[in-house]
């Protein structure tokens, strides 16, 4: 194994958390990208990677800057902090205490 591990699958991974995050199907990012529903596949399982003259029209379908497919990512933690976001911005204040309450006290943090 090379020091970059799993390259594409890894770079698959990043495209399907940034797809699911923009809230697009694979077939709507390919497209909007001007590629198949099987290249986004098998893009996002590690099997094929994109051509360097589509990454600019991926980003932008992502609403990501090129950068953020490269840099080293948790993808599942991220997809977690996510659905938390997602949960919190729906709390009533009483919830949102108890939540606070129970965070502070399961990271033992005062």
């Amino acid at each position: 194994m090379s020091m970059y591990g799993n390259f594409k699958k890894d770079f698959g991974k990043k495209v399907k958390y940034y797809r699911t995050l923009a809230n697009l199907s694979q077939e709507k990012l390919a497209e909007r990208v001007g590629i198949s529903v099987n290249t986004v596949s098998y893009i996002e399982h590690g099997k094929n990677s994109i051509s360097f003259s589509k990454l600019p029209a991926l980003c932008e379908a992502l609403s990501i800057e090129p950068h953020q497919l490269f840099i080293d990512i948790d993808c599942e933690n991220e997809n977690k902090i996510e659905k938390i976001n997602k949960i919190l911005k729906i709390a009533t204040p009483r919830q949102l205490n108890i939540i606070q309450n129970l965070i502070v006290n399961i990271l033992d943090m005062k």
